[in-house]
């Protein structure tokens, strides 16, 4: 009987300690975005890793795809076959941002913070376009670029859960970037020819996403 209420007492003592303790906190989140001209034909998103310093402070490390494609027939009333012009448009962007919390009000808190990023891209713009003769006059441009930038973000998040969170940013970004354009066609009348282009760009746009806290 002695045994057994030790048994019971030092199990009252142990569940009463740990019921004492509070949950931890998250440490990490994985979020998942889409901006907001998001289409059928062309995706624009992200996915990154968050840090969770401690209640208002974050680091976030990011990955950002971006493809879109279109293909379209070109008329031409003299000529009864079709001519094509084809666009296809990569982009993939990586960074880091530092944010904080601005303002919070139970589930609901606003953030800011900065980052710098780095985005590599590809452009291609080609147009077949028969002539009378049968042949096809053909006309294809290449643009990568490279950019390096600076941003600032604005957002709101709604803890749904305690391990969901979705969240709308603004993001403002300003980069500076190298593009190398090259025109090539079998057409005599527009020769070949190559254009180097460095220039300073901004950029805003809207993000959505959900985050996963761990």
């Amino acid at each position: 009987m002695k045994t057994f209420m030790v048994i019971l007492i030092g199990f009252i003592g142990v569940s009463a300690i740990y019921s004492q303790e509070k949950p931890e906190s998250p440490k990490y989140a994985l979020s998942f975005g889409i901006a907001g001209n998001f289409t059928l034909d062309k995706f624009n998103g992200s996915i990154a890793v968050k840090k969770i310093l401690d209640d208002t402070h974050q680091i976030r490390l990011y990955l950002s795809p971006s493809i879109g494609s279109s293909k379209d027939e070109t008329d031409n009333e003299a000529i009864i076959k079709k001519g094509t012009h084809e666009v296809l448009s990569l982009s993939l962007g990586v960074g880091a941002d530092y944010l904080w919390t601005l303002l919070k009000d139970d589930d609901i808190n606003m953030f800011g913070g900065t980052g710098l990023s780095f985005t590599y891209g590809y452009y291609k713009d080609k147009t077949v376009t028969p002539n009378s003769s049968g042949d096809e006059n053909i006309s294809e441009m290449r643009s990568p670029s490279t950019n390096l930038g600076i941003r600032g973000i604005l957002g709101v998040e709604w803890r749904v859960s305690k391990k969901i969170g979705i969240h709308s940013e603004y993001l403002l970004s300003g980069f500076y970037g190298w593009e190398k354009t090259e025109l090539r066609s079998n057409s005599l009348v527009n020769p070949d020819r190559t254009a180097l282009e460095n220039r300073l760009s901004l950029y805003s746009g809207v993000l959505f996403g959900v985050s996963i806290y761990l």
